[in-house]
C-alpha cells in the first residue's frame, strides 16, 4: 500500500474537469440537504401536543434515533469528498436518489410523531412508518455501496487501515439497509411474535412483544449485520500485507 498523498494523484488523473465540477455540485447540495434534514426534523418536536413525560421522552429518543441514523450517514458520504477518499465515477449518480430520501426524511418523522402521540389516522401512520424504513433503507445502502465503491477504487492506493474501516463498515451498512427494507413490509401494528414463527421468538422474550418493524432491526442487526461486519474484519486482518 502506498501513502494517501500518492492515492490523491491518481484519482485526479482519472476525474476530468466535468466531474469534478459536478462532484463539487453534489457536495454543496448533499451538506444542505443533510442539515436541513436534521433542522427540520428538530423544528419538528416544537409542534408536537406534548401531554405528558411520557409524551415527551418518546418524541425526543425517537427523534435522537432519527438524528443519530442522518448524522453518521451523513459522516460517512461526506468523507467521499475529500481528496483522499474520492467515489468517482458513475456512482456518484446516486447521490441524487439518497439526497430525495434525506429530503423528505422529515415529513415521516413528522408524521409518527405526530400520530404516535395524538392517534387520529392508523392508515396515515402505516405509511408514515413505511417511508420512514424506505429512508433509512436508502441511505444505509448509499453508505454500502458507497464504502465498496471506494474499497474498489483505492485498495492499491489507501492505507490498509482505511481500507478495512471502510469494507468492514461499508458490509455493516449495506446489510443493514436490507434489513430496513424488509422491515418497511411487516405488517403495521403487529409485534414481533406475531410475524415470525413462535420457536424463533420463545428464544428473544426481550424483543418478541416489541413492534415488528423495530424489533426486526435490533434482531436483523444483532443476528446479521454484527456477524457479517465482524466476520468481514476477521477475514481482512487475515489477509493484511506482512510488513
Amino acid at each position: 500500500m502506498i501513502g494517501m498523498g500518492d492515492g490523491k494523484s491518481k484519482v485526479s488523473e482519472r476525474e476530468s474537469l466535468h466531474h469534478r465540477a459536478e462532484r463539487h455540485a453534489m457536495y454543496v447540495i448533499i451538506d444542505a440537504v443533510f442539515g436541513l434534514s436534521l433542522g427540520l426534523g428538530a423544528f419538528s418536536l416544537t409542534e408536537l401536543p406534548i401531554g405528558s413525560a411520557d409524551d415527551l421522552f418518546v418524541a425526543i429518543g425517537f427523534f435522537g434515533f432519527s438524528y443519530f441514523i442522518i448524522f453518521m450517514s451523513w459522516m460517512s458520504i461526506r468523507r467521499h469528498f475529500e481528496e483522499g477518499y474520492i467515489v468517482y465515477g458513475s456512482v456518484n449518480t446516486i447521490l441524487f436518489l439518497t439526497g430525495f430520501f434525506i429530503a423528505i426524511m422529515p415529513i415521516p418523522i413528522r408524521i409518527i410523531l405526530m400520530q404516535s402521540i395524538a392517534p387520529s389516522s392508523p392508515e396515515v401512520l402505516e405509511a408514515a412508518f413505511m417511508l420512514y424504513s424506505i429512508c433509512l433503507s436508502v441511505i444505509s445502502i448509499t453508505m454500502g455501496v458507497f464504502s465498496f465503491a471506494f474499497s474498489k477504487q483505492s485498495w492499491r492506493t489507501a492505507p490498509w487501515k482505511d481500507f478495512v474501516h471502510q469494507l468492514y463498515e461499508g458490509v455493516g451498512a449495506f446489510l443493514m439497509g436490507f434489513v430496513f427494507l424488509i422491515s418497511a413490509f411487516f405488517p403495521f401494528g403487529k409485534t414481533l411474535k406475531d410475524v415470525l414463527d413462535p420457536s424463533i421468538t420463545s428464544h428473544l422474550p426481550l424483543v418478541a412483544n416489541m413492534p415488528s418493524n423495530i424489533g426486526f432491526w435490533l434482531l436483523g442487526g444483532i443476528t446479521l449485520v454484527l456477524p457479517a461486519a465482524i466476520t468481514a474484519r476477521v477475514i481482512l486482518w487475515l489477509k493484511k500485507p506482512r510488513e
